[in-house]
């Protein structure tokens, strides 16, 4: 179970040197197995506030748009503006009617050019 040697296959899962203990043992160090955990619960978490910074991006220049009492805008001015189409919270698909996206309270349809009928919940 135990070895003083180098195991059979024995390198480290994040830094690559070699293990010593026992046979299933995965790494070097307690900081080596701290690192390689730490990086796995990092990367969804950047991912997640990543995607809400677009959202939220998103949000603040529908409200900008509602605020002007525009209920539709074009979607190249939308882009210019920093708007990624792409990110919503929410999608609808109406029985015989545009799809329905949602951005946290903002309902609005989109065409390839245009957002119109832009209302709040």
């Amino acid at each position: 179970m135990y070895s003083t040697t180098e195991t059979e296959g024995g390198h480290c899962l994040e830094c690559g040197g070699p293990v010593y203990g026992r046979t299933d043992k995965k790494f070097c160090c307690d900081s080596c197995r701290n690192k390689y955990h730490g990086h796995l619960r990092y990367r969804p978490v950047k991912t997640h506030n990543a995607t809400l910074k677009i959202l939220t991006r998103n949000y603040s220049i529908l409200e900008a748009l509602f605020r002007l009492k525009g209920a539709s805008c074009p979607v190249s001015t939308l882009t210019q503006m920093g708007f990624q189409p792409d990110f919503v919270t929410h999608q609808v698909q109406k029985k015989g009617k545009h799809l329905e996206y949602r951005c946290f309270d903002f309902i609005y349809n989109m065409s390839d050019s245009k957002l119109f009928n832009l209302r709040r919940l």
